[in-house]
């Protein structure tokens, strides 16, 4: 069979056609790399058949200029000027449900860009990214996409995470940036951030620089440390020539040391401007493994609903809302005998508990829900594992 390419915006009619969608689900012959590696190459391509590979009825989006869910990603497909779009994967990795790459775009503009992608059941279901636009000269003379492209040291894959954990929470986050040799090479280091060169000393030379001029590079958090073999990737945010941030940092590290850095920064807007609610980190705390926060409510129905009455309304809340939101792991409900009705929600973090909150009252299923419930007997109550 012959593949069908479209133009970018005949590809936003098909990403829109969410009856489409389900019609090419995900060939479960393809890792979920190949998968992600389709997606972005499709934005290039046209090929429509990688829609298939994101579930249309659950598509988180991180990327704050663009909208939630299909329908967001096929407004941007939408605006791209014609024959304009290029994107070509140079690295790709793996590190359980998720998958980050390396890519070169042309996407409103040269760009380099990382992408992370979640999986659920072989389809993408979350979806973040950082953007910076390439730059035309370098420093040390390397792009800032050249360099190796595939891991090896699979088998190390968790001692280098726990490198650049370390690296990320002593150099860059400053509890003890004199342990510096410890975590990077003194005999190589390889620099592809256009405005560093390469080595220890042209690194603390750039940073001095920043520093004196008043604007020094500041990291405040990790959210996100993913990897593959000699590959790994810090997700950071902070603070960069005096504007809030976000940090994604490649390290690919040789017998126990970073040799080579590749990143991208990217500035924040505010979350009053961005096109979703769901937060530029949100969620990513899920790579680490925190499964952290189980949330218990409890509540009385009203007078003369009765739980097979309720029991609809909740399903609705949790497959139109609750599932859908960044952390979310896993809901249980049941009916007591007196009345009362008990909800059971896993989630990543704290703070992706307390964003789906903040959002339930302007979902569309949750007012119904509310209307059959008695609120002044609602007790919640969240705990850390």
């Amino acid at each position: 069979m012959k593949t069908r390419h479209l133009s970018a915006a005949a590809l936003a009619v098909a990403v829109a056609a969410t009856t489409f969608s389900m019609s090419v689900i995900a060939d479960n012959n393809l890792s979920n790399k190949e998968k992600a590696i389709a997606v972005l190459e499709s934005i290039e391509t046209g090929d429509p058949t990688p829609i298939g590979y994101i579930n249309p009825e659950k598509y988180i989006q991180h990327n704050p200029m663009v909208g939630d869910g299909l329908a967001g990603f096929g407004e941007v497909m939408q605006a791209l000027p014609a024959g304009s779009a290029k994107a070509s994967v140079k690295r790709a990795f793996e590190d359980g449900d998720f998958v980050f790459t390396h890519t070169e775009y042309n996407f409103f503009g040269p760009k380099i860009g990382f992408d992370v992608f979640r999986f659920e059941d072989g389809l993408i279901v979350e979806h973040w990214d950082n953007l910076q636009e390439t730059a035309t000269e370098t420093v040390s003379g390397r792009s800032q996409i050249d360099g190796p492209t595939r891991s090896s040291d699979l088998e190390k894959t968790s001692q280098n995470k726990e490198l650049i954990a370390g690296f990320v929470d002593d150099v860059l986050m400053g509890a003890n940036p004199g342990k510096i040799t410890d975590y990077v090479s003194t005999e190589t280091y390889m620099q592809h951030n256009p405005a560093v060169g390469d080595g220890l000393q042209a690194l603390g030379e750039a940073l001095q620089q920043m520093a004196e001029a008043g604007m020094p590079l500041t990291y405040t958090k990790n959210h996100a440390i993913l990897g593959e073999g000699d590959f790994v990737l810090a997700i950071s945010e902070g603070e960069f020539l005096g504007k809030t941030s976000s940090f994604y940092d490649l390290f690919r590290i040789e017998e126990g040391k970073i040799v080579e850095h590749w990143d991208t920064i990217e500035t924040l807007i505010p979350e009053a401007d961005a096109k979703n609610r769901n937060g530029k980190f949100r969620g990513l705390s899920a790579s680490k493994g925190l499964d952290g926060v189980i949330e218990i409510a409890t509540f009385m129905l009203k007078d003369g609903v009765t739980p097979a009455e309720f029991r609809p309304l909740d399903t609705a809340v949790e497959n139109q809302h609750v599932s859908r939101q960044p952390g979310f792991i896993k809901r249980e409900s049941a009916a007591g005998d007196n009345g009362e009705w008990l909800v059971v929600v896993h989630w990543h973090s704290l703070e992706d508990a307390e964003a789906s909150m903040a959002s339930f009252a302007d979902a569309p299923a949750a007012a119904e829900f509310m209307s059959k419930l008695d609120p002044e007997t609602m007790v919640m109550k969240r705990y850390s594992k």
